[in-house]
């Protein structure tokens, strides 16, 4: 399990400890895990992890990149639907919420933690980057809600 601490005071590793412990213990509900979304990222990472893995001269996925996507699907509020896993010629993973061809968001992860987004909702749409600094940033979780049709 890879963990983050919040903060340096006893009552901080304490409140994070507690968290990771609940955490964990969600991730194994299949309703309410993110285990699926684990095994679908490292199974994709395996086959991008070398160069040339689309045969078209793709660069390598790092484990760099690998680290942030789990961070970005760990940091997902707990019931969120989780994403679909793809990988992209620039060496980027790349996480998506589908409803159908005309409601899609994409967020593309580099190995730096930028999140690169781009949203389409009929004739609308939206695109971005945000650093990943251990949450989602609030940009990005509105247009999961959006696309996914979850009124908050």
């Amino acid at each position: 399990m890879i963990t983050a601490i919040r903060g340096n005071t006893e009552t901080a590793v304490y409140i994070d400890a507690t968290t990771q412990k609940q955490t964990e213990y969600f991730d194994q509900s299949v309703t309410l895990g993110k285990r699926s979304a684990y095994n679908e990222l490292v199974a994709f990472w395996e086959e991008c992890k070398s160069p040339n893995w689309d045969g078209y001269n793709a660069f390598a996925v790092q484990e760099a990149t690998l680290y942030k996507a789990y961070l970005f699907i760990h940091a997902l509020p707990l019931g969120y639907p989780l994403p679909s896993v793809g990988a992209e010629p620039d060496g980027h993973l790349t996480l998506e919420w589908y409803r159908n061809p005309q409601w899609i968001l994409s967020v593309s992860i580099s190995p730096e933690g930028i999140l690169y987004y781009a949203a389409l909702f009929d004739n609308e749409s939206e695109q971005g980057s945000e650093d990943f600094l251990g949450e989602i940033p609030q940009v990005i979780l509105g247009l999961i809600n959006k696309v996914q049709g979850i009124t908050v």
